[in-house]
């Protein structure tokens, strides 16, 4: 109920099409889009680039980046926001740059998922008993025989891996007695510490 309220008076000082989040990662993307040089093909494909031999290829239609920013986050990335300032300065009609972001980044959308509100409940001790007749317990515990492992079992892939001309690696092995410190593969174990 606290976060509701705490979004609610947010989206009340709120002005703009965009959340405050999405505006502020909108203004820095614009910030590092001035500095990309834009090659027109004179439909809607645009070629951006910034360093020598880092270019890539915007398409407005389909609202797509080479880079695929603009895909996964639904943000236009620098690259087209580059080619969507280049379409605008050609005469063509391009609306607000907000507009291009996915409808999620919206006030309106925003205002859609907090809409619902949380009703505050009653203490313990004014709610209702129940009138299930059983009650559920956890099932019965079952220790399974013999000692537990302490090792983990090793994939197929790892056990490929240590292995090497057909013998296992003795990496990650102990290589002292347990009893006495000895070599463990020439302890006879009769010795006295």
């Amino acid at each position: 109920m606290r976060r509701i309220v705490k979004v609610l008076k947010v989206i009340e000082k709120s002005e703009g099409l965009l959340t405050p989040f999405a505006a502020l990662k909108l203004e820095t993307i614009k910030k590092d889009a001035a500095f990309y040089h834009v090659q027109w093909n004179g439909g809607d494909i645009f070629s951006v680039s910034g360093k020598p031999n880092h270019a890539r290829v915007v398409d407005l239609a389909k609202r797509t980046c080479a880079c695929r920013a603009w895909e996964i986050t639904g943000m236009p990335c620098r690259h087209a926001v580059a080619a969507i300032w280049n379409m605008a300065t050609n005469g063509r009609r391009v609306g607000s740059l907000e507009s291009w972001c996915n409808p999620i980044y919206t006030m309106g959308r925003w205002k859609q998922v907090y809409a619902f509100k949380v009703n505050p409940i009653n203490g313990r001790s004014l709610w209702v008993q129940s009138q299930v007749p059983t009650t559920l317990t956890p099932p019965n515990h079952h220790k399974q025989v013999g000692r537990p492992k302490k090792a983990r079992k090793r994939s197929a892939l790892e056990v490929e891996e240590m292995t090497h001309s057909g013998r296992l690696s003795k990496k990650h092995t102990k290589g002292k007695c347990g009893k006495c410190g000895h070599n463990t593969r020439t302890c006879k174990g009769d010795a006295t510490v």
